[in-house]
């Protein structure tokens, strides 16, 4: 079992068809961890339409969950409003955190405000996102899906965009790194002397996260199958050695 001081992911999506909700139950089960940051979109309709058995179980296990482990529910924009959380499920979300990994400030957003898409047609939007899915459905593997999104050069352009928008904040606040969602791209990049990191999703194959601890804060992949979590090689440079993680 590994241990992390601090574990980021995003994106489940609890009540989407491709939602991986049974195999983050099997992840949970392999790491250990202190803290457990949920970055947004945990669930895949603000009404909490089309909730499954399935994700009411994982729901129930992250609540348990946080009774021994201390769990930061962040709002993405598929989430129920605060209200919904705290009065359907229970749970005090918050927008954003900044976790200390060894001295280095980092902020934790889902990054939806950094989306400049969110702001196309919604005929737009769900057209590409139907396209998406049925990629998932005709290859099981989401080879196809993965390759269909990494050639869109309107998605590009999201992506990269988010992520120069999440190093000037972290710039302008004066931290070291940002780990965003959102783009359901796992991404771990130096850029400016900010790391950017993003934490991928948990409805494609295989899902990632973020693990802090000694070595930093890392980039993961994760299957059923692995006996442990698959460290990804950042872009540029390695991180340096960094400790500790504090609220």
């Amino acid at each position: 079992m590994h241990h992390f001081e601090a574990v980021v992911v995003s994106d489940l999506h609890l009540g989407a068809r491709n939602s991986r909700g049974n195999d983050f139950l099997r992840f949970l089960h392999t790491i250990q961890t202190d803290r457990l940051v949920l970055a947004g979109d945990l669930f895949n309709d603000h009404r909490l339409r089309g909730l499954q058995e399935r994700d009411v179980q994982v729901v129930e296990a992250l609540r348990q969950y946080a009774l021994r482990v201390h769990v930061d529910w962040l709002i993405g924009n598929h989430d129920p409003p605060a209200a919904w959380f705290e009065g359907l499920l229970g749970i005090t979300p918050c927008d954003e955190v900044t976790l200390d990994v060894g001295g280095s400030r980092y902020l934790v957003y889902h990054g939806h405000g950094w989306d400049p898409s969110l702001n196309w047609p919604q005929l737009v939007v769900h057209s590409a996102d139907a396209i998406y899915f049925a990629c998932q459905w005709l290859d099981p593997s989401h080879r196809l899906a993965r390759r269909l999104k990494r050639s869109s050069k309107h998605f590009c352009h999201v992506t990269a965009a988010l992520e120069r928008r999440a190093i000037a904040v972290a710039r302008d606040r004066g931290l070291q790194g940002v780990i965003a969602g959102h783009s359901h791209l796992a991404s771990d990049v130096h850029t400016g002397g900010i790391h950017y990191l993003n934490s991928g999703c948990w409805t494609e194959k295989p899902s990632s996260f973020v693990g802090i601890s000694e070595a930093g804060a890392r980039l993961y992949d994760w299957e059923p199958l692995s006996r442990q979590p698959i460290l990804r090689r950042p872009a540029w440079p390695a991180p340096a050695q960094l400790v500790g993680c504090e609220a």
